[in-house]
């Protein structure tokens, strides 16, 4: 959104009917900024509805989102059809002599559990790869991390999802009490990678816990 439009937004949102000269100095008036403006200058004030959907946006952002986050998925996707699998999107050190054991259970899992995975390392598509970590992120109904090592790029994945209010299954080889503060409140899952099934039995148990979105997916949310 053009920068005019949002600080104009803003502007709008706590002082009602725009007076030109007040927020005049908010707006960039430069010959490269297009008149983005012009809509709202029409009526004076931002439209009720625009008002109150606003209102709930900012309320939801007043602490991390939750599931029920308003942009927590693309409204650009279409919503999902009884019988598609759901996405799960894994988050994990790739350079690790586990990986391979650990992704297979996680793959296994979720299958079983109707949901189907896309790993942060697999991601193969050209271009930035933060935003391609974003856009799979935002479509995950459930974010599987394995923070074991502390890796800092599994950890940024982890703050994607939590601002995006995502539900967070933690896995570690470590110690559970050694994470961060932070994340402790997450169901967190110990494992030891030379026991793969009992890995799959865990995650197994843990995506039958991700809450539904939908109604044919079984009772309502759990959040």
């Amino acid at each position: 959104m053009d920068r005019d439009v949002v600080n104009l937004i803003h502007f709008m949102y706590h002082h009602g009917p725009v007076d030109w000269s007040v927020h005049r100095p908010l707006v960039w008036c430069g010959a490269d900024t297009p008149p983005a403006v012009d809509g709202f200058l029409e009526n004076g004030a931002l439209p009720p509805q625009l008002y109150r959907f606003l209102k709930a946006v900012d309320e939801q952002m007043s602490n991390l989102p939750r599931p029920d986050y308003v942009f927590s998925f693309p409204l650009k996707s279409p919503p999902r059809a009884q019988g598609d699998s759901r996405l799960c999107f894994v988050a994990m050190p790739y350079r690790v002599p586990w990986f391979r054991t650990v992704a297979d259970a996680v793959e296994d899992a979720a299958a079983q559990s109707g949901f189907r995975t896309e790993i942060s390392g697999d991601l193969a598509t050209p271009g930035p790869i933060p935003d391609q970590i974003w856009q799979g992120i935002r479509r995950a109904e459930v974010v599987i991390a394995d923070v074991t090592g502390a890796n800092p790029n599994v950890y940024y994945e982890v703050g994607m999802a939590h601002a995006l209010g995502k539900e967070l299954v933690v896995l570690t080889q470590d110690d559970p009490k050694t994470l961060p503060f932070d994340i402790q409140s997450s169901r967190s899952l110990r494992y030891d990678p030379a026991d793969a099934p009992a890995l799959r039995t865990s995650l197994a148990a843990a995506f039958q816990s991700v809450s539904a979105r939908y109604p044919f997916e079984g009772p309502e949310p759990r959040f």
